[in-house]
C-alpha cells in the first residue's frame, strides 16, 4: 500500500500499486507534455501507476480527452490521479509522486526517476535539461527560430488548460520598480540567513533582471502537496506586469490588471497555504496559478508551465532562471519517509547539481 494525502488532508487514501513486486525496482518518468505543463501549472509531473483508486467527494475531474482524465482536490487544488484508457480500452491509473507519504518497503523496493516523456513539447527542453537522466537526444533544443522573435516581444501570453485562467505578462518598466519585497528562499537560504539579510534593507529590486524577470525551482513541502509533484517552478513577477482576461458578454474579453479584490468569481480559486500566503488555482482544470502573501499583493509568484512563450517552456526570453539553488531543497523529504522519499532527494539533488551545469552531457557518457 501507498499513503496519499494533499496538503488539506481532503484528499487522505491507501492506493495499491499497479504492480507490486519486492524483487524490482520502481521506474519513474518525468512527463513534460502540453497537456501535464497546463493543467498542472508545473514544468513536468510524474504518477506511479496504481490499481483503480476511491474517488473521493472532494475530488474534482478534469478530463483533458475523451480517454483521459485528471482529479483534483477542490479545496487546495492538488493533483492527485490521472486515468487514461489503454489500447486496449482498459483505464490505467496513476497516482501523482508527491502526495505519496510512506510506502510498505518490501513491496515497492527501490523507487528511481529514471527518464523523460515528451520534451518535444517543450520546444527548448524545458527542465528536462537541467535532469540529464535518459535520452539526451530528446532534452536537446529544437531550434526554429522563434527565440529571437520571442525576445523582441513585449507581451506573454499565459492559460491554463482549459482556458478559465487566460492573462499575459508586460515586460519590466517603471512600474516593475516600485513594490518591495524580502529576499525568497531562492536567493538567500532561510535556514542559514540572518533575518536582518533577508529583511532586504537596501530594497534590492531582485526579481527585475534587465528585460526579464526572476524564475526558479522550489521543492517545499507546502508547493510539493499543493500541486501533488516533486518539483514547482515559479516566475516572480509584479502585480502591475500582470494583466488578466475577464469575459465581456457571451464572445469578448478584456484584459485588465490583476486586483485580486475585485477579479470577479468563478476564474480564480483562493487557497491560504498558511494564515501568511495565499495561493491561486483553476477550479476548474486544477492548474496552480499564483502564489502571494496574503497581505502584499505587489509581487507575484506566477507558476511558470502556464507561460506560453514561443521560444519555449522555460520562456528564456522572459526568464532568468536561478541556478544556484532550488528553494527549500531542505524540505524535499519533510513528511514523507521510504523508497520514494529517497528518490525524490535523489531527483532534486541531480536538479541542483544539473542547473549548475556540473552534469551537461551526463546521458551521452
Amino acid at each position: 500500500m501507498a499513503h496519499v494525502s494533499c496538503f488539506c488532508g481532503g484528499v487522505t487514501q491507501n492506493v495499491r500499486p499497479k504492480n507490486p513486486i519486492a524483487s524490482n525496482n520502481t521506474a519513474l518518468s518525468l512527463c513534460h507534455c502540453n497537456t501535464c505543463r497546463h493543467t498542472t501549472g508545473l514544468l513536468c509531473t510524474s504518477y506511479l501507476p496504481i490499481q483503480e483508486p476511491e474517488i473521493s467527494t472532494n475530488l474534482r475531474i478534469f478530463r483533458t480527452s475523451g480517454k483521459s482524465a485528471r482529479y483534483f482536490c477542490r479545496i487546495c487544488g492538488c493533483h492527485v490521479f490521472r486515468t487514461q484508457e489503454s489500447n486496449g480500452g482498459e483505464a490505467e491509473w496513476g497516482v501523482a509522486t508527491g502526495v505519496i507519504s510512506r510506502t510498505d518497503d518490501d513491496v515497492i523496493g527501490e523507487v528511481k526517476f529514471i527518464d523523460h516523456r515528451h520534451v518535444s513539447d517543450t520546444k527548448d527542453g524545458g527542465i528536462a535539461k537541467w535532469i540529464p537522466f535518459g535520452d539526451k537526444e530528446r532534452v536537446s533544443k529544437e531550434a526554429d527560430g522563434s527565440e529571437n522573435e520571442s525576445a523582441q516581444s513585449t507581451s506573454l501570453e499565459a492559460a491554463c488548460a482549459c482556458g478559465t485562467v487566460r492573462f499575459h505578462l508586460t515586460r519590466p518598466d517603471a512600474a516593475s520598480l516600485v513594490p518591495r519585497r524580502n529576499y525568497p528562499d531562492l536567493t538567500h537560504s532561510y535556514c542559514e540567513t540572518a533575518a536582518s539579510i533577508l529583511s532586504n534593507v537596501s530594497d534590492e529590486k531582485w526579481w527585475v533582471r534587465g528585460r526579464k524577470y526572476l524564475a526558479g525551482t522550489c521543492t517545499c513541502q507546502s508547493c510539493r502537496l499543493t500541486s501533488g509533484f516533486e518539483i514547482q517552478t515559479w516566475a516572480f513577477v509584479p502585480r502591475a506586469n500582470i494583466f488578466i482576461q475577464i469575459p465581456d458578454g457571451e464572445t469578448a474579453a478584456v484584459n485588465i490588471p490583476l486586483d485580486f479584490d475585485s477579479l470577479p468569481s468563478g476564474i480564480l480559486q483562493s487557497y491560504k497555504s498558511s494564515p501568511a500566503v495565499t495561493r491561486e488555482f483553476c477550479g476548474t482544470c486544477g492548474a496552480t496559478i499564483f502564489w502571494h502573501e496574503t497581505e502584499d499583493t505587489e509581487v507575484i509568484d506566477v507558476s511558470a508551465g502556464l507561460l506560453r512563450g514561443s521560444d519555449g517552456a522555460c520562456a528564456e526570453s522572459w526568464l532568468e532562471w536561478w541556478k544556484d539553488r532550488v528553494s527549500f531543497v531542505e524540505e524535499v523529504q519533510s513528511g514523507r519517509n521510504g523508497p520514494f522519499a529517497n528518490a525524490a532527494k535523489n531527483l532534486i539533488d541531480t536538479l541542483s547539481i544539473g542547473m549548475k551545469g556540473e552534469l551537461v552531457n551526463q546521458s551521452a557518457k
